[in-house]
């Protein structure tokens, strides 16, 4: 308080600038926080996609090789799965 009774309201308001200040700064910390595991995330799932295409070009390239060895038995497993799956759904 000053002499005449007043509070003194520069110093509140430093005081309000000062934690104004600290809570833009932890709000642009936890900002900056979330878009790092963002990014974190990101590269996570770009890399589980690129495996996951790995793994099935590799398949494609085993059952490719597998029709190519034995095409008779290929048409064979073809035709029986589809017979199979035509009796299963048409009832």
């Amino acid at each position: 308080m000053n002499k005449n009774g007043m509070t003194d309201v520069g110093a509140a308001n430093r005081t309000i600038d000062e934690k104004l200040d600290s809570l833009k700064h932890t709000v642009k910390d936890v900002v900056d926080q979330g878009a790092q595991r963002a990014e974190e995330i990101k590269s996570r799932l770009v890399g589980v996609k690129d495996e996951a295409m790995r793994r099935g070009g590799d398949a494609v390239d085993r059952v490719s090789d597998l029709i190519k060895a034995h095409p008779l038995k290929a048409i064979a497993i073809a035709f029986a799965t589809g017979y199979i799956g035509m009796r299963l759904f048409r009832r």
